[in-house]
């Protein structure tokens, strides 16, 4: 029988196999193309996204600005299109490439909710191969669809008001043997060096003796109400330059009048509650204190002449001459209250009531000064627990706040000093206690030993009664929220941060800064 040639076969195959691949290898090549431009794609996306959310500012009536940002991203990144209207970009030239872009809102704790913007573009490949394969399945195979998404939030942008004091007791030493006020000075400008952009705003008070400083560093001596020694501006670079050399001139004197301090700071806020482009900023304070407060501001004389807890009129002065004149409204070391330690000569000999009877009342007066420095409590005068409680509801149309339903400040506080629960001490339980009140904080962060103390057990009468005639009772007794410590739910919870005196200052302050930083800076790209 004659045998078959099997040559022809094998070519037959050969050809066919090789046929098979090259066409495997065309399709590899479409697709890998069209991976390659839809890799691209998402490139020209995601810049568009982050482009578009940068000029949405997270809130509503800037659709068309932000949509003009992610056809011009597009375009600086190679991408022939053009903005034909609000919400959509298409090609001018070339791929009928078209870019939606679509705007969304996400809630977010501390405020009202803040606009997003999702950008979504479709394009597509002319294949080279694969078009073929019409050959063996009818349809059109002349192209690839690719198709790509991003969403993104903004960075929301900062209003925050440094409040920094300045007393005498800033240039205490610290385990270093460097002052604490050179400490707050360097860390503060680091702080407004490496966390802040064009899209904040940052303020600043100083306060000693008075709420305000006078532009030298030291206490304001206008006759009018405190103003804020920087006021709430953009931070662009020459205006951190402008800020940072007023932190640069802080002078250490006088005494430690939070109270004033922080009504000055809450009129600077009131301005950008007021402000429609500043709708959804993170809106804080900070405070950097060493200590109680030790001296409060009335607003007129004949307030001065009163006793602030109950406004019965003060006799003349006594040894001490805290009440030369009243206090009057100016800014002189002899023009308002002050906290004296007590003893002969002191303010155990300040006052006699009724005028001229002869009967020292001078440890009442003196507690009754100190709690209103502090607390409300039944004074006529607010202090600085009041004042803290009308800053951090600014949003609900307090006073000095017009905005409604804007959201709440978040007050943080940073306490310099020697931990010591000793009654009187700059930093004993109750001055803690004080500044988890102004904060709304349930916890103090002891960053020197890295322990937390909680409010309530920090919210205590001392044991010791009898040293200053002082039980500290404003803290206990019933404002803002009923007997004991207390947290405002209604308002946003800030943080308490204790730096040890006896330790690296400036090293502890460089740790909490970055750890405020990264609490206002948080990022809401998604």
């Amino acid at each position: 029988m004659r045998k078959l040639n099997q040559n022809g076969s094998f070519i037959v195959m050969l050809t066919l196999s090789f046929s098979l691949l090259g066409t495997f290898i065309g399709f590899a090549l479409d697709f890998g193309h069209a991976y390659l431009a839809r890799a691209r794609l998402h490139r020209l996306v995601d810049a568009a996204a982050l482009s578009a959310a940068k000029s949405l500012q997270g809130q509503t009536g800037f659709e068309a600005k932000a949509t003009r940002a992610a056809c011009d991203s597009m375009v600086t990144n190679g991408a022939t299109v053009v903005m034909t209207a609000t919400g959509t970009c298409e090609a001018s030239t070339g791929a009928p490439i078209k870019v939606a872009v679509g705007f969304f809102d996400v809630q977010v704790p501390g405020g009202p909710p803040l606009r997003h913007v999702q950008i979504t573009a479709d394009d597509f490949v002319s294949t080279t191969f694969l078009r073929f394969l019409s050959w063996l399945v009818p349809g059109d195979y002349s192209t690839i669809p690719i198709k790509a998404m991003a969403q993104a939030g903004p960075e929301r942008p900062i209003d925050l008001m440094l409040v920094l004091d300045r007393s005498g007791s800033m240039t205490q030493p610290d385990g270093t043997g460097k002052p604490k006020i050179n400490s707050l000075k360097t860390t503060v400008n680091e702080f407004l060096d490496n966390s802040f952009s064009s899209l904040d705003r940052v303020g600043m008070v100083s306060f000693a003796s008075r709420g305000c400083g006078d532009g030298t560093g030291r206490d304001s001596t206008t006759s009018s109400n405190c103003v804020a020694d920087v006021d709430l501006d953009l931070a662009t670079t020459s205006f951190l330059t402008t800020l940072k050399s007023r932190v640069n001139s802080l002078v250490a004197e006088g005494l430690t009048n939070t109270m004033e301090a922080i009504q000055t700071a809450r009129r600077s806020m009131a301005v950008v509650f007021d402000d429609p482009n500043r709708a959804t900023t993170r809106k804080a304070v900070l405070l950097i204190t060493d200590g109680q407060p030790t001296a409060l501001r009335r607003v007129s004389d004949s307030d001065c002449k009163r006793n602030p807890r109950d406004g019965t009129l003060l006799a003349s002065p006594g040894d001490s001459g805290s009440f030369p004149s009243g206090c009057k409204h100016g800014a002189t070391e002899s023009d308002r209250m002050r906290r004296q330690p007590l003893g002969s000569g002191g303010q155990a000999n300040w006052e006699t009531i009724p005028p001229g009877s002869g009967t020292l009342v001078g440890i009442q007066l003196f507690r009754d000064v100190v709690r209103c420095t502090r607390s409300l409590i039944n004074c006529v005068t607010n202090g600085a627990m009041y004042e803290a409680n009308i800053l951090r509801n600014c949003g609900y149309s307090n006073s000095g706040c017009t905005a409604a339903g804007a959201h709440d400040i978040v007050v943080f506080a940073i306490a310099i000093g020697r931990p010591d629960p000793t009654p009187n001490y700059s930093l004993d339980r109750n001055a803690k206690c004080l500044l988890a009140r102004i904060a709304n904080a349930t916890d103090i962060i002891n960053t020197g030993t890295s322990t937390l103390e909680t409010m309530s057990t920090l919210c205590q009468a001392p044991a010791d009664t009898t040293s200053d005639g002082d039980t500290h009772a404003d803290l206990q007794e019933g404002w803002p929220c009923g007997t004991g410590p207390c947290i405002d739910n209604s308002q946003e919870k800030g943080k308490v941060y204790v730096v040890d005196l006896n330790g690296n200052v400036q090293a502890q302050l460089q740790v909490v800064f970055k750890d405020i930083a990264s609490i206002l800076k948080l990022r809401l790209t998604l």
